[in-house]
């Protein structure tokens, strides 16, 4: 596996008026992991993904896609740029398929990626790689929650991104249906897809996570393999809790 930067996360802080919500984070993501991003609630991990991905931009610091300055680049543009993600909620357009969903996260590909592939190759592999194929003709609202959770998947997929970040992507689900999840995670990784994964499901992120990075209170608490970091006491006290640490 490649251990080269392909997120550089520099010195970013982010202020909601006099509430500062991350403060001057440094992080990588390394081209072709698996990096959990945890915390508890109030951490942070939705904003860094926010951030990151345009939907709010840093107050100050820099983030840069393999040493590109994303600076104040547009959700689109970032998108285009080789960064996708999921949302906590899903967020699928109602009235329309689980097809017309994937396809038209398909249309907002860089053209020079849609010369290459055609719009409907790209939803068709999608919706195959994450067992949608035979609800493509369903309307999106009806799907059940572990298909919406995986339309959020494909709807990533499609737009061919560098980098995927899920946010609680297993939430709700039971166990059969999380295990399906990371197993589709697990074959875009090995596919050659990097992967950042927030979720408060400590034992999915343990088991598909290569690597992880804590957050508390805006900053970086720890960073590392992922089950040295889990035996960090600090770790321990801030997050997992001491039930958790008498479990293992």
């Amino acid at each position: 596996m490649s251990t080269s930067a392909l997120i550089e996360v520099d010195q970013v802080s982010k202020w909601f008026g006099g509430v500062q919500a991350v403060d001057k984070l440094s992080m990588q993501v390394r081209e072709g992991e698996i990096l959990g991003l945890i915390g508890p609630n109030g951490a942070g991990k939705t904003t860094v993904f926010n951030l990151i991905s345009g939907v709010q931009n840093p107050t100050s610091g820099a983030i840069r896609l393999r040493g590109q300055d994303l600076g104040r680049m547009r959700p689109d543009q970032v998108c285009a740029a080789g960064i996708a993600r999921t949302f906590q909620t899903a967020s699928f357009l109602p009235g329309m398929t689980a097809y017309e969903n994937v396809m038209l996260a398909a249309a907002f590909r860089p053209a020079a990626k849609r010369r290459v592939r055609d719009d409907h190759l790209v939803t068709e592999a999608a919706l195959e790689a994450t067992g949608l194929s035979d609800e493509a003709d369903t309307p999106a609202e009806l799907l059940n929650v572990s298909e919406q959770k995986r339309l959020e998947i494909a709807r990533a997929m499609a737009s061919e991104p560098l980098v995927m970040m899920t946010d609680e992507v297993v939430a709700g689900l039971n166990p059969t249906e999380t295990n399906e999840v990371l197993e589709i995670l697990r074959r875009l990784n090995r596919a050659g897809m990097t992967l950042v994964f927030v979720e408060h499901d400590v034992r999915a992120v343990l088991s598909v996570c290569t690597r992880l990075v804590v957050l508390a209170q805006g900053s970086l608490l720890a960073e590392g393999d992922p089950s040295t970091v889990a035996r960090s006491p600090e770790v321990v006290r801030v997050y997992l809790g001491s039930r958790y640490a008498r479990n293992q």
